[in-house]
C-alpha cells in the first residue's frame, strides 16, 4: 500500500490538466457546485473519519496507512472543515474543482463519439475507448445471435429505473462436462469504468479468440455480466458530478437531496452484512434497508444460485492495482488462504510479464490490506455460494488518475487483466499457457 504514495505525490491527473482546464466551465449539467480533492492525515479506519464517510459528508478516493484522498462537496466543506478542526486533523485540499477535470474528459469524449458512432458497426466493439450501456448492450446482442449458440444472453434483473440486467453465458455444448464455472462480474461501482471495459474485453476474448476457445473453453463454462449497475453507469454519462457516482439510483426518500439515491451494491449482500458499510442513505457506502434489498443483487444472486458452485469468482473494479481475496469483515484469513494466495499469484506474474514489468499488483486479503467493508459480492460467492476461488481485482491505476482513467490506459489494461485471468484458468484446468503440467487431454478436471 505504501508504493501508492497518495499522500506525498500530487496527482498526475491534476498537474497534467492544470492548465488545459483553466479556460474550462466547471459547472455540471445542473450548474452544480465544485468537489473538491482533499488530503487529510488520518486513516480510513480513524473515527473521525468514518463518521464523515457514514454521514455521507465525504466520498473516499484512495488511501494508505497514514492518510486519505477524499472528496468534498462545495455545500459540505464547511460542516467538513469544521469537524476536523474540533478533531485537530490536518488537512489540505488538493484539487479546489475536480469538475473541471470531469468537463474536460466529457467534451472529449462527445466529440470522440459523434466521429466514431457512424463508423463503428455494432459488433465493431473497440477497447480503446469508453463505452455507453448501448453500445454495451449492442455488442453482448450481436454475440448472441452470431455465435451458434455458444453465447447466451440471460435477463436476470430490471432496475428501478426499468434496465436490465443481463448475464452472458459462455459454452460450446460440444464439449462434454463437467466443467469449471467461472463468473466475471463487472460495472457495480458505476463511476469506475474501466471495469466493464475489462469485463467486455475478457467476454470478447473467450467467445472470439482462437486460441482461449481451444486452450479454456474446451473446459471451462463462463459467465459474464458487463454491467451489474445499469443504472448508475448510464448516470455517469451525464457528466458532472455525476461522473463520480458510485451506487445504483434506486430512491430511499423522496425528501433528500439527489445525492442520498442509491445503494452501495457492494455492500449489499448477505454476509456479515453492515461491517464497513453505512446505514445513513447519503453515503456511498449505504447498505440498504436489507440484504438483497436491490432488484439488481437479489436478481444476480438467484441466477447465482442457480448456476451452482463456482470454481472461481471475479469481480473487477478501480483503482489501486491490487487482487484481493476474503475476507472482507475481517482481517482473519480463510483456511485455505495459501490456495487463494496462490492462484492470485498467477494474475500478478502474468500482468507483470505481458507489461515487461512495468505493472505490479499487491495480493492479499481484502480486510487486511483495504480495511473491513462487508455484503461484498466476493465475500458471500466464497462463504456463501461456496466458490473455491474468490477476488476482487482492483484495476489501474495506484491514484495518479484514479476513477478518470483516461482512454489511453484502456488497451494495456484490458491485456494485462486478461492475460492475468488466461494464466488463473489455464493453471486452474491445466491447459495452456500457464498449465502445471503436461497432461492428457481427456482427463478435464485436474486442479
Amino acid at each position: 500500500m505504501a508504493r501508492w504514495l497518495v499522500c506525498y505525490v500530487l496527482l498526475a491527473l491534476l498537474t497534467a490538466h492544470s492548465s488545459a482546464t483553466a479556460a474550462t466551465t466547471t459547472a455540471g449539467p445542473q450548474n452544480e457546485g465544485a468537489v473538491q480533492l482533499w488530503r487529510v492525515q488520518r486513516s480510513l479506519e480513524d473515527p473521525v473519519m468514518r463518521s464523515l464517510l457514514d454521514d455521507g459528508l465525504i466520498d473516499h478516493w484512495a488511501h494508505d496507512q497514514t492518510c486519505l484522498l477524499v472528496l468534498v462537496q462545495e455545500e459540505q466543506a464547511g460542516r467538513v472543515r469544521r469537524a476536523l478542526s474540533a478533531a485537530g486533523v490536518e488537512y489540505a485540499v488538493e484539487q479546489e474543482d475536480l469538475l473541471s477535470l470531469v468537463a474536460e474528459e466529457q467534451h472529449y469524449l462527445n466529440s470522440k463519439k459523434q466521429q466514431q458512432r457512424s463508423k463503428r458497426e455494432i459488433n465493431r466493439m473497440d477497447w480503446n475507448s469508453y463505452h455507453t450501456l448501448e453500445d454495451i448492450e449492442g455488442y453482448i446482442g450481436w454475440l448472441n445471435s452470431s455465435t451458434n449458440g455458444v453465447v447466451q444472453v440471460l435477463p436476470v434483473a430490471s432496475t428501478d429505473e426499468g434496465r436490465p440486467v443481463y448475464v452472458v453465458r459462455v459454452n460450446d455444448r460440444g464439449t462434454p462436462g463437467p466443467k469449471k464455472r467461472i463468473w466475471i462480474e463487472g460495472g457495480i461501482h458505476a463511476r469506475e469504468w474501466i471495469s466493464p471495459a475489462v469485463t467486455t474485453f475478457l467476454l470478447h476474448q473467450v467467445a472470439t479468440n482462437p486460441d482461449w476457445q481451444r486452450s479454456i473453453l474446451p473446459y471451462t463454462e463462463w459467465y459474464f455480466v458487463p454491467v451489474a449497475n445499469p443504472d448508475g453507469y448510464e448516470h455517469t454519462f451525464r457528466g458532472g458530478r455525476a461522473r463520480l457516482w458510485r451506487k445504483n439510483r434506486s430512491i430511499n426518500d423522496n425528501s433528500l437531496p439527489d445525492r442520498c439515491k442509491g445503494v452501495d451494491l457492494n455492500r449489499n449482500w448477505d454476509l456479515k452484512w453492515g461491517v464497513g458499510a453505512s446505514k445513513n442513505p447519503c453515503s456511498e457506502l449505504y447498505m440498504g434497508e436489507s440484504p438483497f434489498s436491490e432488484p439488481e443483487t437479489d436478481g444476480l444472486k438467484y441466477i447465482m444460485e442457480r448456476v451452482g458452485p463456482l470454481d472461481l469468482f471475479i469481480t473487477f473494479h478501480s483503482f489501486g492495482q491490487s487482487v484481493l481475496y476474503p475476507w472482507g469483515w475481517t482481517k482473519d484469513p480463510p483456511k485455505n488462504a495459501k490456495m487463494l494466495h496462490r492462484v492470485g499469484r498467477r494474475y500478478l506474474e502474468a500482468v507483470q510479464h505481458v507489461s515487461k514489468g512495468k505493472t505490479d499488483y499487491t495480493l492479499g486479503g481484502s480486510g487486511a490490506l483495504l480495511g473491513f467493508a462487508s455484503g461484498a459480492t466476493d465475500d458471500w460467492a466464497f462463504g456463501v455460494l461456496g466458490a473455491k476461488y474468490a477476488y476482487t481485482i482492483e484495476l489501474r491505476d495506484t491514484g495518479h488518475y484514479g476513477f478518470l482513467l483516461p482512454e489511453s490506459q484502456i488497451g494495456n489494461t484490458v491485456r494485462e487483466a486478461a492475460a492475468g485471468v488466461q494464466c488463473m484458468v489455464t493453471y486452474m484446468v491445466n491447459s495452456g499457457v500457464c498449465a502445471r503440467r503436461r497432461r492428457n487431454v481427456s482427463n478435464r478436471n485436474l486442479g
